[in-house]
């Protein structure tokens, strides 16, 4: 199973949007398999390598950024996914990134 995790400041009203987006995405196009979650950014270092795919809506930092080259975790621009601008380029990066998990197993 494929995951995906989304983070914000506070991992409570932002990111659970996100999450629900999201969930909403693959569901209209009969993607399953995958889960997708939230967690606050303070957590996120700790929890990152778990995920294979990172959904932010708060700019990464270089070490999350380094978590994400040094686990090949694809990160996505959530912030894209959230107001609806240049959403597709977000919802590309992950079919691709899921695409690709599929391709390793």
């Amino acid at each position: 199973m494929a995951s995906i995790v989304v983070a914000c400041g506070s991992g409570v009203a932002t990111s659970e949007t996100v999450v629900g987006i999201i969930n909403d995405f693959l569901d209209q196009h009969n993607i399953s398999g995958v889960n997708v979650e939230a967690t606050d950014f303070k957590q996120l270092a700790d929890v990152l390598p778990k995920y294979d795919i990172y959904v932010w809506v708060a700019k990464p930092t270089e070490q999350i950024k380094k978590i994400c080259e040094n686990n090949n975790i694809v990160d996505v621009n959530g912030v894209n996914i959230l107001t609806g601008n240049n959403e597709e380029d977000s919802y590309k990066k992950l079919i691709w990134g899921l695409e690709n998990l599929k391709n390793r197993l």
